[in-house]
């Protein structure tokens, strides 16, 4: 178990499933107290339970995070709880059918719903988890770093650890695919949002970073390929990556955890792609596009598959 992450209190919003819920098990894992939040009060109040079994400590809350009341209630509710604030995780998602098109093809409820959630949940999280954070003080287990500041600058350090925030943007939020306006919008916002987040509030002590995730397969996803797709489809798709594999949760799971470390102390501001290399090949719509040409032409082999053919099933 990680000390410096041992007995700081974390809020996680989305983490009723998938990615959310292997952020929040993680940190509890490590000694973390968990809020989990979700808009669903069976699956907010499922993983507070799963951490409590595995002998964490956690508690739910229910609520539309891009509500502003709701927001600060959410805070609220783990201060009340738990005493304290270290750690926010913004990773609540959730758009309606007709959020997804082009500019003339959204609807403007649509769009105005997405960018709600997308965007301004992580402002209204902010608003309230900082001033939290900040009469929190520095969570327990703080020993500062004998940084060369110490002993050179003319002027006192600032806390080091007060706070961290973690934001999930998306690999969508660095490139782009056809229809998809509202969620790509969006999570291109959340970057330029902890960028900002990380100037304004780095002098307290508080860290902004954010994640862009790519592919990664939940126990949805798991699902939805098994009705949808086959073996074959999915390696195919598993060949625009780099390292030859889509991500699961805890590959997310355990960036957050560092991030949220004093080890990461140093790290500001930064987006970090965690896609197994794709964002530095522009291939995911290339390739799903020579999947449905592939099954229009059973007899047609690719590159992306040349070297594989001896494990393809």
């Amino acid at each position: 178990m990680s000390q410096s992450l041992n007995k700081k209190v974390a809020i996680v919003t989305g983490s009723g499933a998938g990615i959310g819920l292997a952020i929040a098990v993680n940190l509890a894992r490590k000694g973390v107290k968990v809020l989990t939040v979700d808009i669903n009060a069976a699956t907010a109040n499922k993983s507070s339970e799963q951490i409590r079994k595995e002998g964490g400590q956690a508690c739910s809350f229910v609520g539309d995070v891009s509500q502003e009341e709701v927001a600060k209630k959410m805070v609220d509710q783990a201060m009340n709880h738990f005493g304290r604030l270290d750690i926010l995780v913004q990773n609540a998602f959730g758009a309606p059918a007709e959020a997804y098109g082009s500019a003339i093809e959204v609807t403007t409820e649509g769009y105005r719903k997405s960018m709600a959630i997308l965007v301004d949940a992580l402002f209204f999280g902010a608003r309230f988890a900082v001033p939290a954070m900040q009469s929190s003080g520095p969570p327990p287990h703080y020993h500062p770093i004998d940084h060369a500041g110490n002993h050179l600058s003319d002027g006192e350090s600032a806390p080091q650890e007060i706070g961290r925030i973690v934001n999930i943007s998306s690999v969508h939020g660095l490139l782009q695919a056809s229809k998809m306006l509202t969620y790509e919008t969006g999570k291109a916002a959340v970057v330029g949002l902890t960028r900002q987040m990380a100037i304004d509030f780095g002098p307290t002590g508080i860290t902004v970073n954010a994640i862009a995730p790519g592919h990664i397969v939940t126990e949805a996803g798991e699902k939805s390929w098994q009705t949808h797709g086959n073996a074959k489809g999915f390696r195919l798709f598993e060949l625009q990556y780099p390292v030859r594999r889509t991500g699961i949760p805890n590959d997310i799971a355990h960036a957050v955890s560092f991030l949220c470390s004093s080890e990461a102390s140093f790290i500001n501001g930064v987006l970090l792609p965690i896609d197994g290399g794709l964002s530095i090949q522009l291939q995911e719509n290339i390739v799903m596009e020579v999947a449905n040409y592939i099954r229009n032409n059973p007899n047609l082999r690719t590159h992306f598959d040349l070297d594989e053919k001896n494990t393809r099933k």
